[in-house]
């Protein structure tokens, strides 16, 4: 497996979505660095550790975001393509069965409410 397979889709060519979600992680992680390395004297670990996650999982959502609605879209056209028809949305879940009625045999309430 080559170290370029998570930038490639279901037909195997390079995507662009998965391409700039790849170089802009890189680049933020590197500027993150250069930042850094150059304010090290005033540099707060605290501030830095929340902004960096915060915008490195921007990045990352809005890549998986975008990746996951082509591949869908991909998938679906797909299905059309084989079929001639659009695919089937998953049926609803099954209803959850009720507790059953009691059958006054036994009287389940606590003694101070009888």
């Amino acid at each position: 497996m080559k170290w370029t397979e998570f930038l490639r889709g279901h037909n195997g060519g390079l995507e662009i979505n998965r391409l700039v979600g790849f170089i802009g992680g890189v680049a933020y992680i590197a500027s993150a660095i250069t930042f850094q390395w150059w304010n090290w004297a005033t540099f707060d670990v605290t501030a830095f550790c929340l902004a960096f996650s915060g915008g490195l999982s921007v990045i990352v959502g809005g890549t998986a975001g975008a990746v996951a609605l082509k591949d869908r879209q991909v998938a679906s056209a797909a299905v059309i393509a084989e079929t001639g028809s659009k695919p089937a949305k998953p049926p609803a879940p099954a209803p959850k069965p009720q507790e059953g009625l009691d059958d006054g045999a036994e009287d389940k309430r606590p003694p101070y409410a009888r």
